[in-house]
C-alpha cells in the first residue's frame, strides 16, 4: 500500500491519540496530498518544522499501530469477510460458515 494511503488509514484509527497539530499535518500529507512547502506556507511555518513535525507524528502512528495492531486486525477481518462472501457466492456455505466461524473465535478469544 502507498505510504500515505497507509497513514491515511492509520490517521482513522489512531487520529486522537495524536496532538491537534499532528493531526492537522497528517491530514495536510496524506489525506490532501499536500507538499511540504504547501503545508508549511498554510500553516505559516517553516518547512523544517512541517518535516519534523510529520516525521514525529508519523513515527507515534507507527508505534500504536505496532503496539496495538487494530489495523492489522481489521485488515485482517475485512479480507476473512471477502472470502466468506466470495465463498457463498459459489455456493461453498461450509466454506463460508468455517470462515466466519475462524473469525468468532478470533474474536472471542483475541487472536
Amino acid at each position: 500500500m502507498e505510504k500515505n494511503a497507509y497513514l491515511a488509514c492509520l490517521l482513522d484509527f489512531y487520529g486522537p491519540l495524536l496532538t491537534p497539530r499532528q493531526q492537522d499535518l497528517l491530514h495536510l500529507r496524506a489525506e490532501e496530498d499536500l507538499s511540504l512547502s504547501e503545508i508549511a506556507q498554510a500553516l505559516c511555518v517553516s518547512r523544517q518544522a512541517v518535516s519534523d513535525g510529520l516525521r514525529a507524528a508519523e513515527a507515534r502512528l507507527l508505534q500504536l499501530e505496532d503496539k496495538l495492531g487494530l489495523y492489522a486486525r481489521h485488515d485482517r477481518m475485512a479480507q476473512q469477510v471477502q472470502r466468506a462472501v466470495r465463498a457463498l457466492r459459489q455456493g461453498e456455505q461450509q466454506e463460508a460458515l468455517s470462515i466466519l466461524m475462524s473469525m468468532e473465535r478470533e474474536e472471542e478469544y483475541g487472536i
